[in-house]
């Protein structure tokens, strides 16, 4: 029964660890706050919920609220939980395999033009600017390790890491090939 390869399960027994949630509660918090870090889109998100459900890791019931469609709200059962604080140990204590899909384009960047190349990644490079930006804004909060040490500060702070590494490595890259062809 073990889901150690999947993250979205991870991701949703740790929302439902904290409350008993519907499914378009539990879509919504992903989608405003969480999309720097997931890209669980809501089918996915249902399918995974009935996929936990039916393994005995969540639980569901159906809640009524005044002239509202009823709805199916889920938490975790004792099974779940247990399976979240194995999963959070394993995801914690190994690293993930590195696999960017952007690198396959690397691979044959020799296809194309070298000035083509070049704005390509030039573009890129804004991107990655942007990215950095944005996490930038991200307010920091104050946790149970202190101010900074709360698990969202630390997942930001792990990817404007890696993004501020991607972009000296790309910067390092454009220079290199702005260099004259011998």
């Amino acid at each position: 029964m073990c889901m150690a390869s999947d993250p979205n399960t991870l991701l949703l027994l740790g929302l439902l660890k904290g409350q008993r949630q519907h499914g378009y509660q539990l879509n919504e918090f992903i989608e405003r706050n969480l999309g720097r870090f997931t890209t669980l889109k809501k089918a996915t998100a249902y399918a995974a919920l009935d996929r936990l459900e039916k393994n005995g890791l969540i639980e569901a019931t159906t809640e009524q609220s005044g002239n509202r469609p009823a709805r199916r709200v889920y938490g975790l059962t004792e099974t779940g939980e247990t399976q979240f604080l194995d999963l959070l140990r394993a995801h914690l204590a190994r690293p993930e395999p590195v696999a960017f899909y952007g690198d396959l384009g690397m691979m044959f960047l020799n296809q194309l033009p070298r000035p083509e190349v070049l704005d390509l990644l030039n573009e890129r490079a804004t991107q990655i600017d942007d990215q950095i930006s944005g996490l930038q804004r991200v307010p920091t909060h104050e946790g149970t390790l202190g101010q900074g040490l709360f698990g969202v500060d630390l997942a930001v702070s792990r990817q404007l890491a890696l993004l501020r590494a991607d972009r000296a490595w790309l910067t390092q890259t454009l220079d290199r090939l702005r260099q004259p062809q011998p």
